[in-house]
């Protein structure tokens, strides 16, 4: 292992404003201060130390929102993958409560060539509770690339998604998923996706699809850049 970091976080709801009750960042992992944003959330900025993530290196991520907070955790800057002989991994995790809502937009993978990356992420929602999660990556020669999501609604399985990429790929992609029990969410998120989708159709494709319980965006697109603009425009978030 060549570099290790990890954030833990927790966040409540308290007259309506949300609050970050505890945050703890070891290693090469960083977080920014909390920021308020609309609606009595809370924005934070998750990065990590260096120029990128190198072969060997590992990062987590762990966060509980209580009932009726609310979250934005993004990532600042694109994130390079480099060649090594082992691979790297992030892995997420988030505990999400009733009627409380998280938004994770991490930075845009960027493979080199001969890099080999896993990233895993877990998401357990009770109730009311929903997320809207980002995705981004593109490929800068013949790499490697395992992704895997999965999210649980008061403890059973609604969303499950995987990316595995062994090879070259022309382009950027990206995902934006929306997990809610709620159908109204679900269907003004799926009218956003199709109005962003028609505005940068010239720049970025996209595809929607939906599940009982979540509704999941894809997209290409040449430039990582455009791919990400279109995904957070879909989330409902302004870059960081």
């Amino acid at each position: 292992m060549r570099a290790a970091g990890s954030v833990a976080l927790s966040c409540d709801a308290d007259g309506g404003r949300t609050r970050l009750r505890t945050i703890r960042c070891e290693g090469l992992s960083r977080s920014s201060r909390a920021f308020a944003a609309p609606a009595g959330a809370l924005r934070l900025v998750l990065s990590t130390l260096g120029p990128g993530v190198l072969a060997g290196d590992r990062f987590s991520l762990a966060g509980t929102l209580a009932e009726r907070a609310s979250l934005i955790a993004c990532g600042q800057m694109a994130t390079p993958v480099f060649a090594g002989t082992s691979p790297s991994q992030t892995d997420a995790g988030w505990q999400v409560g009733d009627g409380a809502t998280l938004l994770v937009a991490g930075e845009p993978l960027l493979l080199e060539a001969g890099s080999t990356h896993a990233a895993g992420a877990t998401f357990a929602l009770a109730g009311e509770g929903r997320a809207i999660v980002v995705d981004t990556f593109a490929l800068r020669g013949s790499a490697r690339l395992s992704m895997r999501t999965c999210a649980t609604l008061d403890g059973r399985l609604v969303y499950r998604d995987a990316y595995d990429v062994t090879g070259e790929l022309t382009g950027a992609f990206g995902t934006v998923t929306l997990i809610a029990a709620d159908a109204g969410a679900r269907a003004a998120f799926g009218d956003r996706a199709h109005a962003v989708a028609a505005e940068a159709a010239d720049a970025v494709r996209a595809g929607i699809g939906e599940t009982s319980a979540a509704i999941v965006v894809r997209l290409h697109g040449a430039l990582v850049w455009h791919v990400r603009a279109a995904a957070l425009a879909i989330a409902g978030v302004t870059a960081p």
